[in-house]
């Protein structure tokens, strides 16, 4: 029996879903432009049920002077994390910019124009356990007169912290201990 039980745990691992890979979703409501003195938002819809472990973000936008903006990310369940608040002086553009917890660099100490990969100004580690699904916002806001910009393009990376397998799989699963379980006290 215990051998019986062994293999289908075993069966269980190899059917379990790769849950520790990242997905990439990216936005298809861009471009957007930054207008002046005021915000635009950006959607992208998460379709799949993720319990995020790590959330990271990319993005793309032209803008004269980038101290004018103020960017944040906004999760289904109305989780707000601030990404960049009036950095980089006059420099332009955030220019394949990704945020990510774990970078070396932190956004408030870098100078623009921000290429490349940067701690954000909050921890995007506020979304994880969160349910993912639904609808997220990317905010831009120029807070300050004269430059404007275009939001050319964001995604979400988002790696799964704790397994879901498949309802099939687990069922299937589920149904065969119980019968291994069934026949070992038939015996007995």
């Amino acid at each position: 029996m215990n051998a019986m039980i062994t293999t289908l745990l075993f069966a269980l691992l190899l059917a379990w879903p790769d849950y520790a890979r990242a997905t990439v979703y990216v936005s298809s409501d861009v471009p957007k432009p930054i207008p002046d003195v005021a915000a635009t938002d950006s959607t992208l819809s998460v379709p799949d049920l993720v319990f995020p472990g790590d959330v990271n973000v990319t993005i793309n936008l032209t803008h004269t002077f980038v101290a004018d903006l103020h960017i944040s990310l906004i999760s289904p369940s109305s989780i707000s994390v601030d990404l960049v608040r009036n950095r980089g002086g006059a420099g332009d553009n955030f220019t394949n910019t990704t945020f990510d917890d774990s970078a070396a660099t932190s956004i408030a100490t870098a100078g623009a124009p921000f290429t490349g990969t940067f701690r954000p100004e909050e921890p995007l580690s506020g979304f994880n356990g969160a349910i993912a699904q639904g609808v997220w916002t990317l905010h831009v806001a120029d807070e300050a007169a004269i430059d404007v910009g275009t939001l050319l393009g964001w995604s979400l990376d988002i790696t799964p912290g704790a397994a879901v397998p498949e309802p099939s799989i687990l069922a299937l699963c589920i149904g065969g201990l119980i019968a291994v379980t069934i026949g070992a006290l038939k015996r007995s």
